[in-house]
């Protein structure tokens, strides 16, 4: 896998005297950065949906050229443009316009990076389901129906949702296979709840010994033969389609995935899955647990980052993010010892919690 460094795109950064002047005024006027950076969403996603981007990628075009080529009014489109430069999307020189460095990376379909995906599932799906529910979830403590059973009433849904965790699977792989090594002699991985397989194929590679199972419900699984098939682990990656509160997981793992998982449930529901998780494995075995941990963060980044995804997990699923010592704590009840965490630099806020099935 290539290695892939992080940036954040951060279009609206505030020069040194602008960021004193909102340091006097008690920050104050910060509230208006949040409202800019929600306009630029909305920007991108208007600039994707006409295709804007592409129009470049063959090189610069003149404000004329990109409305001709998007089918679109020239005085619209210039104020379009003005603005994704403005927000760093887009480069001007003179009267004609190109992709900045971090559209041709993270949004040209052309690239092995493109998270363009994302924006349609934030906007489509996440804001979506979060405008009409994030009220009722904070008065009720859950919403009326999780965002998995809104995705089974909305055609495509799920195919957007798990592009969407691949494009994630790809920014962290390179990471995640530096700071994790699955022991040499382990030969058969469940992925538990694995959706795109993204994480098996990855482990599978760096480990030419070891075969793995996607676990997760029929829907989940729309794209993993594609995506299988395009890595060329056909044979090494296999799919068991179910749902792991009511299906046999099979037996005789030495590594278990749970990525994502355990922040959609109750401390009593984790640790039931858990329990299950650990009868399916060797002993000895390993788990690996991936979560947006609450507690600990290295920086203000990784902070906004979980309590966002906090909010999120609570509109979404009535979850919420977890702490290392929960997450530890659940794992020695349930036939696990030694749990060790392990945190990501480059996308701040993931961590790994690892543990050892007991016997």
């Amino acid at each position: 896998y290539r290695k892939f460094i992080v940036r954040v795109p951060v279009p609206i950064v505030p020069n040194i005297i602008e960021r004193l002047f909102l340091l006097r005024m008690n920050k104050g006027p910060g509230l208006f950065l949040d409202i800019f950076g929600a306009g630029a969403f909305q920007a991108v996603r208007v600039a994707l949906k006409l295709g804007v981007f592409e129009s470049l990628s063959g090189g610069p075009l003149t404000a004329a050229g990109i409305a001709r080529e998007i089918n679109a009014n020239e005085r619209g489109t210039r104020i379009l443009l003005e603005g994704l430069e403005s927000f760093g999307y887009l480069k001007k020189l003179g009267d004609q316009y190109s992709n900045s460095s971090l559209t041709v990376k993270w949004l040209l379909a052309s690239s092995s990076t493109n998270l363009a995906d994302i924006i349609d599932l934030g906007e489509n799906h996440i804001l979506e389901f979060s405008r009409m529910y994030l009220e009722e979830s904070i008065r009720r403590g859950k919403p009326p129906m999780t965002i998995y059973e809104w995705f089974d009433q909305k055609p495509g849904s799920w195919r957007v949702f798990q592009l969407y965790s691949a494009a994630v699977a790809r920014m962290v792989g390179d990471e995640l296979l530096t700071k994790l090594k699955i022991p040499k002699d382990a030969r058969r991985l469940i992925d538990v709840g694995g959706g795109h397989g993204l994480y098996s194929i990855m482990f599978c590679r760096q480990n030419p010994l070891l075969s793995a199972s996607v676990f997760d419900l029929p829907q989940a699984l729309t794209m993993t033969d594609e995506l299988i098939s395009v890595e060329k682990m056909n044979g090494r990656v296999s799919l068991k389609p179910g749902n792991f509160w009511i299906d046999d997981l099979g037996d005789n793992y030495d590594v278990a995935l749970m990525f994502n998982i355990l922040h959609a449930y109750s401390p009593e529901k984790n640790i039931e899955l858990l329990r299950k998780v650990s009868r399916s494995m060797n002993s000895r075995g390993l788990i690996v647990v991936m979560e947006q941990l609450a507690d600990k963060t290295v920086s203000q980044l990784a902070k906004v980052g979980t309590r966002f995804f906090g909010l999120a997990y609570l509109a979404a699923l009535g979850g919420q993010t977890r702490t290392f010592d929960e997450i530890s704590e659940w794992l020695l009840k349930s036939g696990f010892s030694n749990p060790r965490r392990i945190n990501f630099r480059r996308t701040p806020g993931n961590s790994l919690v690892l543990a050892t099935k007991a016997n």
